[in-house]
């Protein structure tokens, strides 16, 4: 299992925590976690799936790619490496 409940104390939105499920799941079942798969199970636009990943990126949950590839495999960071919320951005 890959998912870290960690996520739900990142406070990340909505959006991005979900893509991280969907990410974690994929891995799960032994396939690479890419947008474009993802993308096949997404309730909203592509631009909201660009805009989560964005965030997983900001949050330091995915490793950075500029631009946010579609089709190639995304690196999902541990926690340890994540970017806390400091009380000042909460």
């Amino acid at each position: 299992m890959h998912m870290d409940r960690l996520i739900f104390e990142l406070k990340a939105s909505v959006e991005a925590t979900s893509l991280y499920i969907l990410m974690c799941a994929f891995l799960d079942q032994g396939e690479a976690p890419t947008l474009e798969l993802a993308k096949s199970r997404w309730n909203g636009d592509e631009r909201s799936l660009a805009t989560a990943a964005a965030e997983l990126m900001d949050l330091g949950v995915i490793e950075r790619a500029a631009p946010v590839p579609m089709d190639l495999p995304l690196n999902l960071m541990p926690s340890s490496l994540w970017h806390w919320p400091t009380p000042e951005t909460l």
